[in-house]
């Protein structure tokens, strides 16, 4: 964010929610840097209100283009963005929603090398992936830098959100199914994407400005079909990845060069 919190333009822009952060939470909001990482239905919408909020620097992950069939849920882009990248699309949008804030479009496909860039930049990682073995690459790399992870998914009219970190809960893998190699989502309605990606933006502002208490260890549960809300506990730390015992595995080798675990 240009400027001090303290101008006209920034009291009038973030006036409805310094009333819930506060002058201090809303300076740490700008001073953080949050790392969306894949850019569909989840992270185009998280990254959308997470910049109108005020981070101060946001990290866009994501190596697709904008296709025809994305156009009904991830309201951020357009039909003349077919085509083209959807981190530099966003980056575009997201400074005409708000210029002061510092973005930064990073138009590739996550791997070992990128996760663990992407982590040490950020605060904060916003979970927009559909698939978990991108997932558990950022969850490993987010775990053993000790940094926040949101993670959130969604399909049909379900969705699932829950807040990771090492020393409040367990770890993302903990969650992840058998088969991580099962597809993505296929079937959603777009309202979906848009309840869960709001959760998930909640989270981070929670942590961002300490503000109320952020899902560690709790899983929370959407059925829109019912329109029913469950927060299902989590276990405590127990597997490989939480209890370090895949350190060694070349796999998970440079997640963990250099880590306090």
């Amino acid at each position: 964010m240009s400027g001090s919190i303290f101008d006209k333009l920034d009291l009038e822009r973030f006036s409805r929610q310094i009333g819930l952060l506060g002058a201090s939470g809303q300076l740490k909001l700008a001073s953080s840097t949050v790392a969306v990482v894949g850019l569909g239905g989840l992270g185009s919408l998280a990254a959308a209100y997470l910049a109108a909020a005020g981070v101060g620097r946001l990290i866009l992950v994501d190596g697709d283009k904008v296709e025809t069939s994305n156009l009904h849920r991830q309201v951020l882009y357009r039909t003349d963005d077919v085509g083209k990248y959807k981190a530099v699309v966003a980056a575009e949008r997201l400074q005409a929603i708000n210029p002061g804030v510092d973005v930064e479009p990073v138009p590739e496909v996550l791997d070992v090398n990128l996760a663990l860039e992407i982590v040490r930049e950020a605060d904060v990682l916003v979970d927009g992936l559909d698939n978990w073995k991108g997932r558990l690459a950022l969850d490993a790399a987010a775990w053993s830098l000790g940094k926040t992870l949101v993670h959130g998914a969604a399909e049909r009219l379900y969705g699932q959100v829950t807040t990771i970190r090492r020393g409040e809960s367990s770890c993302l893998a903990c969650l992840s199914p058998t088969n991580v190699d099962a597809a993505g989502c296929t079937t959603i309605l777009g309202p979906t994407v848009g309840v869960v990606a709001s959760l998930q933006v909640l989270e981070t502002l929670k942590v961002l400005a300490n503000l109320g208490e952020p899902l560690y260890n709790k899983l929370l549960i959407v059925d829109l079909g019912r329109t029913a809300i469950e927060i299902l506990p989590v276990k405590p730390p127990s597997c490989d990845i939480c209890l370090g015992r895949l350190r060694n595995a070349d796999w998970i080798k440079p997640f963990y060069r250099g880590s306090q675990l």
